[in-house]
């Protein structure tokens, strides 16, 4: 019995650590580690409440679960597009970091993946300058680059803190 708990408690170290996986309009693929992740929904743009003055990337507050929080259009933050305001549904991921909690609007949602840290580069070569300080590495898996999302650098941006000063 004591080779098979050891056996067990081995699994998660190969494993790695779970992230979720989705696209950006642009059909980039980025994925989150999944404990920033709170929820995954569909919503439509309408049921948003517009905010004025605000930067264009910011499409306005969603209320969830007796909680408000800014909603974002992820691809046009990083300046790599922006999502399609024609959709019946728009594809959200609510995050938290801290105490913040915000949803990003994304172009189609995966689904999670395993990634261990070996798989994680720490060399952005791949991503445009303008929008690497927002990740913490990419991942080349199965003939495909990843992009890993850093979730405490869009709340530590100036541009997100402009958000919070509203």
């Amino acid at each position: 019995m004591k080779s098979s708990a050891i056996a067990l408690r081995s699994i998660p170290e190969q494993l790695g650590q779970v992230y979720l996986k989705f696209d950006l309009g642009a059909k980039v693929p980025v994925v989150v580690p999944m404990n920033y992740v709170r929820e995954a929904i569909s919503r439509s743009l309408q049921q948003l409440t517009p905010m004025p003055d605000m930067p264009p990337y910011v499409l306005g507050l969603m209320h969830r679960q007796a909680q408000v929080m800014w909603a974002i259009d992820l691809a046009q933050l990083l300046e790599v597009g922006s999502i399609n305001a024609h959709l019946a549904e728009q594809d959200f991921i609510i995050l938290r970091v801290g105490s913040t909690s915000f949803a990003i609007a994304v172009h189609q949602i995966h689904g999670s993946t395993w990634l261990s840290a070996e798989e994680i580069q720490p060399s952005l070569s791949h991503a445009a300058g303008r929008f690497s300080h927002y990740l913490s590495g990419c991942v080349l898996k199965k003939q495909e680059v990843m992009f890993v999302l850093d979730a405490e650098a869009i709340v530590q941006s100036p541009n997100f803190q402009r958000t919070e000063s509203f």
